[in-house]
């Protein structure tokens, strides 16, 4: 346990010193930010929306940013993040140091996969922050909006979800897509390429919205379009779509691990 607690800080010093570690922040800040500043400058369009039509103008809020945030952008946000983490090793060809250290590579392995999902956690906390924040400054800047008379909440047609449970299920659509590119990364040294296949499969899930949009429930890159305008099963806690994510996930997990841990050399 100790030697992967200690795999697991060499890989967040290295992060640190990397464009992943403030990819992550400005990640989570974009959509916030984009969305409060177009509200600002256009308020007076956004009163009805956030005012006449819902009592609790963070339900509308809500769901207009994260439709923001799932919408292409947070599936290339974590394609580009995984590839950066890898770049490390690839672009300094640092492989075989690694493994030549007194680690076996299970720890290796186990210590990437929880450094990513360190990285993946700071950016929905980041996310949420950023939201919340973004809010009350309306809210400050503009009390006619009412953000300061009630509480965040997220709300789709006539089903309420609970904000911290509809980020942990938007947590979940994205872990299939981390599970991807994991593997992608170690196994492809070119930066590109990796990213080249997620943006290849985020163009396919744009295709698939217009005209197959059922079908998106077994594409991975597409798991976390379905957070768009996301209404929440009563009866269970995980839908359809996010329990195919944790299959994926699972699944991918092991197989990288194998791959890892028996062929590859670096």
């Amino acid at each position: 346990m100790k030697e992967l607690l200690t795999v697991y800080h060499t890989e967040l010093i290295k992060t640190k010193n990397s464009f992943a570690f403030w990819l992550v922040i400005l990640g989570a800040l974009f959509i916030p930010a984009f969305f409060v500043s177009n509200i600002a400058w256009h308020w007076a369009d956004y009163m009805h929306y956030l005012v006449e039509d819902n009592p609790n103008p963070w339900n509308e809020y809500s769901r207009k940013l994260f439709n923001g945030v799932h919408f292409t952008f947070l599936p290339l946000l974590i394609v580009l993040l995984v590839a950066l983490v890898f770049n490390i090793e690839h672009k300094s060809n640092t492989w075989k140091h690694v493994f030549v250290l007194p680690v076996s590579k299970t720890k290796i392995f186990a210590g990437k996969y929880m450094v990513l999902v360190t990285l993946l956690l700071s950016l929905y906390c980041l996310l949420f922050i950023f939201y919340l924040l973004g809010g009350y400054l309306l809210g400050i800047w503009k009390p006619a909006f009412g953000f300061l008379d009630y509480s965040p909440s997220y709300q789709y047609g006539k089903v309420h979800t609970n904000i911290l449970a509809y980020l942990s299920k938007s947590f979940i659509t994205v872990l299939a897509i981390l599970a991807i590119h994991f593997w992608l990364s170690f196994r492809l040294k070119n930066l590109f390429s990796t990213i080249g296949i997620g943006l290849g499969g985020v163009v396919l899930t744009l295709g698939m919205y217009i005209s197959h949009w059922h079908s998106l429930i077994y594409v991975p890159y597409g798991l976390p379009v379905l957070m768009c305008n996301y209404a929440s099963e009563t009866q269970h806690f995980l839908t359809a779509f996010q329990e195919n994510s944790l299959i994926y996930f699972l699944f991918v997990s092991t197989a990288s691990y194998f791959d890892f841990v028996k062929f590859f050399r670096g």
